[in-house]
């Protein structure tokens, strides 16, 4: 388990979402308000604030990313300086990456035609492609990495913090894949959960140099569960241990206000709702996120954090805890903290 504490105050001060709900935050906040739901399945359609041109030889899993980034960046209203671009940094996590180009790629290769098969199409299947093009796009030379799960809220905080970065684009994505939608959707795990697609990503930065803020960035924990429950078991009471000592690791002398948690309609919600509920009793618990946006995957716990974030517009909540899991099996943990405007 780690835990980051609180030193600086570090704000996520832009968001771009590409979901289900749409990619209107104002459009996104009011359906969460609201508890709206929308039937959907299959790829999400949005316009891009990319010029086309940027755009044309990118595969659909780096559009998403790219698009969500430029619209974080023009929500918060952050301007890349050229002559001091290795400030701003990049950090993305997914589960499954660009699937749809690997299964692509892996298709020609399988139908004897790997020479035929466009270059473009090979280049995409790098896991970290969608950070390159993010990188390239909006010229930025900092700190970057793409991860297969983790908390993107957490790393972003410490490169902030130990002076690595000023800014930093924090962003997950979950691209809808045909074969790997339809794989997951017949696990018995997965059977009663709605999987979808969806983007999102933060700017991250200083409050003093922030133009506005949603809220700042709190302690972040994480802990190891034995598996991705969305695709097996995991055994009870070990997960409500490693939960319970998470959550308190991350909590430890803060007053809660609501809690954003993991809910998606699996077996794995009573697990974490009785350890949440032992904590918090008389904490708002908030399980609808993905009765709205769908189980989203490696988007999941970044996606609530997104909800959680929106919601202090609407509320006097000063803390919400976020929680998440990611689809190597990581348990996160983030407190979000109100910035008082």
């Amino acid at each position: 388990m780690v835990k980051l504490d609180n030193l600086d105050n570090i704000v996520i001060s832009g968001i771009g979402i590409i979901s289900a709900l749409g990619t209107d935050l104002a459009e996104i906040r009011n359906k969460l308000k609201n508890g709206v739901s929308e039937s959907f399945n299959g790829e999400i359609e949005f316009s891009s604030p990319v010029p086309s041109v940027k755009m044309r030889r990118l595969n659909r899993y780096s559009k998403l990313a790219l698009c969500s980034s430029l619209s974080a960046q023009i929500d918060a209203s952050v301007e890349i300086n050229p002559e001091d671009c290795s400030r701003y940094g990049t950090i993305f996590t997914s589960g499954y990456g660009a699937m749809v180009s690997n299964v692509d790629f892996g298709r020609s290769v399988a139908g004897g035609e790997p020479d035929l098969c466009s270059p473009i199409l090979f280049a995409g299947t790098v896991p970290n492609s969608c950070v390159g093009q993010v990188c390239m796009q909006l010229k930025l030379k900092g700190p970057s990495t793409s991860l297969v799960g983790g908390n993107v809220l957490f790393y972003s905080k410490h490169l902030i913090q130990s002076g690595k970065a000023d800014v930093i684009f924090a962003g997950a994505v979950e691209e809808y894949s045909t074969d790997l939608f339809a794989s997951l959707r017949n696990n018995e795990y997965a059977k009663n959960v709605d999987i979808r697609e969806a983007t999102v990503v933060f700017v991250i930065q200083k409050e003093k140099e922030a133009e506005k803020a949603y809220c700042s960035v709190g302690n972040s924990a994480s802990g190891g569960l034995s598996a991705y429950p969305l695709i097996k078991q995991v055994n009870c009471d070990k997960s409500r241990a490693i939960i319970e000592c998470t959550v308190k690791a991350c909590v430890s002398g803060i007053s809660v206000d609501a809690v954003y948690t993991s809910a998606n309609g699996s077996y794995f919600d009573e697990i974490e709702q009785s350890v949440i509920e032992k904590i918090f009793p008389g904490a708002e618990i908030i399980s609808n996120i993905k009765i709205c946006f769908g189980e989203t995957m490696g988007s999941s716990f970044s996606l609530n954090a997104a909800a959680a974030a929106l919601s202090f517009k609407d509320t006097n909540r000063k803390n919400i805890l976020v929680t998440g899991v990611d689809p190597i099996g990581n348990y996160h943990c983030t407190v979000l903290e109100s910035h008082g405007d």
